[in-house]
Order: C-alpha cells, then structure tokens, then sequence
C-alpha cells in the first residue's frame, strides 16, 4: 500500500466517522422533536377535551417514522451505505482514468 492509498483510507474512515456522528445528531434532534411536539399535544387533547383522546394518533404515526429513522442510524447500516458510495466512486475514478 502506498503513501496515496494510505491516506484515502484515512479519509473513508474519517468520512464514516463523520456520517455516522452527523446521522446520530439528526436522530436525537428528530426524538428531541418528537417529544416536545407529542407533549404538547398531549396537554392540548387534555386540557380541551379530555373525554375524546386523540394524541395517540400523531404520536402513533409519527413514532413510526422515527422507528425507521432509528433503524437506518445504526451504525452498521450507515457504514454499509458509505461503503458502498466509496466503492462506487472508485469505479467511477477507475474507467475515468482509461
């Protein structure tokens, strides 16, 4: 391995590092979301009409989107994902170069 491929693997492992610390914020400031927005309309539903309870619909649906979003900021999934886009990129360099 030469001093060239040696900092191109420096750079994948930083560039992961990186998605993997950026994903991770996007996930907390969704469940940070979340929380307040659904707490919030926990208190409204209560406070107005507590006899028809209604929060757990946006609280339902909203928690599937942030199951999923959960799911895809682990970081096995986000590491595959550059994986894959530096491999591709290497193609790309690769037939650019013949």
């Amino acid at each position: 391995m030469n001093a060239s491929e040696e900092v191109l693997e420096d750079f994948k492992r930083a560039w992961i590092e990186f998605e993997v610390e950026e994903t991770n914020r996007g996930f907390l400031s969704h469940l940070a979301a979340y929380v307040i927005v659904n707490v919030f309309l926990v208190f409204i539903n209560l406070y107005t009409y507590p006899t028809a309870i209604w929060f757990v619909w946006p609280l339902l649906g909203w928690g599937i989107g942030l199951a999923f979003h959960f799911v895809f900021s682990r970081k096995r999934f986000i590491v595959a994902e550059c994986e894959k886009k530096a491999a591709m990129v290497e193609m790309k360099m690769r037939t650019k170069k013949r």
